[in-house]
């Protein structure tokens, strides 16, 4: 019993360090938006990178709004990553339309060493003609402004890559009560005003939006210095900013949306074809991290629910360590749901959902652990019906 009030003790110092770290990260987010005056006084030629494996669905929705920015002179490189679908024959019918704008590029193999999305922005990179290249991703929607909102961030700030955040659409029950929790996450571990911070070591990029400057990222070894990072995002915004280069981040409401997974099983597969690789392959770390999830999230619920029954059940009451248990699992239930309480709101989900962060995190150290053994023990994580392992030579870092 006491081995169990010190876990609880040290999982909620844990919760409310965590709680006092989100406030101060929140602080002076930056955000960009459709309704500012942005007006870069220098209009570059921008070359786009979609990499899209079967993703004709969504392309009849991202296309046109990626064709219709406003801004002069860009071109579309979409890379048909050896699709099984509509994908070639849907963007080559856009092509057709696009008056020049849109080339499309096929790719009927995968390479040894690459991986497949990485190796499709390497393609659409080869053949760019634009002093900045913006990667993208075939399911953000795209505000006309969109463009034009990164060149005038990289002026702003002097940047040689800027990322925007985009706005993330949860429409099913799992999309609501696990993707807002790993979004808290993220801005736990990578707060924005470090990466924004040149002193600072810290980088993280979304691969939703990634605008750089071509000389720059040629001049760094371009996509085949991450060829077989499995997080192409986090990879390119780390070499870009360690290598002495300023990139900056900020995040919008209304100029990028996307809907990332639209079903459980796509919550759960894409999220583990990262768990593991963002540990940098280490056991030790993913192993750590998912039994903190699990000591910080299942144990205090599991104690609530039991020693709340045993209180409404025995006519006897808790002994005072067991009242002690219960009074500290609530105490962290109530810390973590009122921190992702205000994540609710600005993504626009019913704030109800934050009382499942629990079972959210429970989940996550279940895929976290699912991608370590699949990648050590099995065929690999799978992601667009590719398969991958761990890399020869993983990265150290």
């Amino acid at each position: 019993m006491t081995l169990l009030v010190i876990l609880l003790w040290v999982g909620l110092v844990g919760w409310v360090g965590l709680f006092l770290w989100i406030v101060r990260n929140a602080s002076g987010y930056p955000m960009v938006s459709a309704g500012m005056e942005l007006n870069p006084r220098q209009r570059p030629r921008v070359s786009i990178l979609i990499p899209a494996r079967n993703e004709a669905g969504i392309l009849t929705v991202t296309l046109p709004k990626i064709l219709a920015q406003d801004y002069a002179d860009y071109e579309v490189n979409l890379v048909d990553d050896a699709s099984t679908d509509d994908t070639r024959a849907l963007a080559e019918e856009f092509s057709r339309r696009a008056a020049g704008r849109l080339r499309v590029i096929r790719v009927n193999e995968l390479p040894t060493g690459w991986v497949g999305k990485t190796h499709a922005l390497h393609q659409g990179f080869q053949a760019a003609t634009g002093e900045w290249v913006l990667a993208t991703d075939a399911d953000i929607v795209f505000h006309p402004k969109a463009l034009v909102a990164g060149l005038w961030l990289a002026e702003r700030e002097q940047a040689d890559l800027v990322s925007i955040y985009a706005f993330l659409d949860c429409v099913t029950f799992w999309e609501k009560a696990l993707l807002p929790g790993f979004g808290l996450l993220l801005s736990a571990i990578f707060p924005v005003w470090k990466i924004n911070d040149p002193r600072s070591s810290v980088a993280l990029a979304s691969g939703g939006y990634i605008l750089m400057r071509r000389s720059v990222w040629a001049s760094l070894g371009g996509y085949e210095a991450i060829r077989s990072e499995m997080i192409d995002d986090l990879n390119t915004a780390r070499l870009v900013k360690h290598s002495g280069h300023r990139i900056y981040v900020a995040a919008t409401r209304d100029l990028l949306r996307t809907r990332m997974y639209s079903s459980f099983r796509g919550i759960w597969e894409g999220l583990r074809k990262n768990a593991f690789a963002a540990h940098r392959y280490s056991v030790p770390k993913m192993t750590l991290t998912a039994g903190a999830y699990l000591v910080c999230n299942l144990l205090p619920l599991l104690c609530m629910f039991f020693y709340g029954w045993r209180w409404s059940t025995s006519g006897a009451g808790l002994i005072a360590a067991e009242r002690t248990a219960l009074a500290l699992s609530l105490a962290q239930y109530a810390v973590s749901a009122g921190m992702h309480f205000p994540l609710m709101v600005y993504l626009r989900v019913n704030p109800a959902y934050a009382l499942l962060s629990p079972l959210a995190a429970t989940l996550y150290a279940a895929i976290c652990l699912d991608s370590m053994c699949r990648t050590l023990f099995g065929r690999g994580v799978s992601w667009k019906r590719r398969e991958y392992g761990k890399p020869t030579a993983a990265p150290q870092g």
